[in-house]
């Protein structure tokens, strides 16, 4: 009786051992592959976010730099017909110098309703 109840304790060892290889591989395997994905999708996307953010900082530097160039370029303009209002060359000057004017103060009044 002894071999026999040796025979069924090495059967029952190694069905356990085959049952717990198959719950390794069907479920634990795929769950750490997925934890692993799920954490290496995190990190691409903290880089991700980096990335864009410096690109925002880069984007707002030169947003600042165009709006400032406009402005001076607006305001010379501005200059440039007046000072050919007074020298009398008013065919159409004194009419582009108002719409200028008045384009620029509705930019201005739309910019602060935003």
């Amino acid at each position: 009786m002894a071999i026999v109840d040796l025979i069924a304790i090495l059967m029952t060892i190694a069905g356990l051992a085959t049952s717990l290889s198959v719950l390794y591989a069907k479920f634990i395997k795929p769950i750490k592959k997925v934890i692993r994905q799920v954490e290496d999708n995190t990190k691409n996307i903290k880089t991700v976010e980096e990335k864009i953010a410096l690109l925002r900082a880069e984007r707002a530097d030169d947003n600042a730099f165009t709006v400032e160039v406009r402005g001076i370029l607006l305001e010379s303009l501005v200059a440039i017909l007046e000072g050919l209002e007074q020298q009398g060359c008013n065919s159409s000057v004194t009419e582009q110098r108002k719409k200028l004017i008045t384009f620029m103060s509705g930019q201005v009044g739309a910019k602060r309703d935003k």
